[in-house]
């Protein structure tokens, strides 16, 4: 079983939970879009150490851009931002970002992982642990992962198995001694917000001023 982690409190506290009730993880990834918060930077190597003090390796994995339309090459997500002169698909309703940075990158990873090779040698599914929790926000995408298939994985939701909504996560890694990962984003994706918010005031005092 492989558990993808975003760093943040939702699979992290699946993490805790899967340690706890004996539950065997052959990997966990992290894939680092270069652009995290400082907070989860630094909680990283803290939560890495938890993981290998019981025998749970990890790795992080970094999307490897290899095809540039436009000049100086990019390696982060930030840098991507800057050479095509875009914002994070988010503005425009889109999920690539994520996608992009996180999915295809572990997706890359495990291609070359030997354990996941000889599964689908063997005509057999990895076993991929989404860490999506039983609050309304996470069913919304829960019901729209469900509908995409993929020959090569089967996701297992483990937080909506155990009904476990966000605080209940928080509380779980508080129970473990660890402390609480901030909320796992891009902070261009926080940059973005501020300037929806600002954006937004300015059309109301335009309006306001106009009448």
């Amino acid at each position: 079983m492989i558990a993808a982690w975003g760093a943040g409190v939702d699979s992290t506290a699946m993490i805790v939970e899967l340690a706890q009730r004996g539950e065997p993880l052959d990997m966990v990834l992290f894939a680092d879009p270069g652009s995290e918060k400082a907070g989860t930077y630094a909680f990283i190597p803290i939560f890495r150490q938890w993981m290998a003090d019981r025998g749970i390796p990890s790795e992080i994995v970094r999307y490897r851009p290899r095809n540039f339309k436009h000049w100086p090459p990019y390696a982060t997500i930030a840098e991507n931002m800057l050479t095509n002169a875009t914002l994070p698909s988010v503005v425009f309703n889109r999920g690539s970002c994520s996608q992009k940075w996180k999915a295809s990158a572990q997706d890359a990873w495990t291609a070359e992982w030997e354990p996941a090779r000889r599964c689908w040698d063997a005509g057999e599914r990895v076993v991929k642990l989404i860490g999506y929790d039983a609050s309304a926000r996470d069913t919304q995408r829960y019901h729209h992962a469900i509908g995409c298939e993929d020959p090569r994985y089967a996701y297992r939701y483990p937080l909506r198995e155990w009904m476990w909504d966000r605080p209940r996560c928080e509380q779980r890694i508080i129970d473990a001694g660890l402390p609480l990962p901030p909320k796992s984003s891009c902070w261009l994706l926080c940059l973005q917000m501020v300037s929806r918010l600002t954006a937004t005031l300015y059309l109301w005092a335009t309006k306001l001023s106009a009448v």
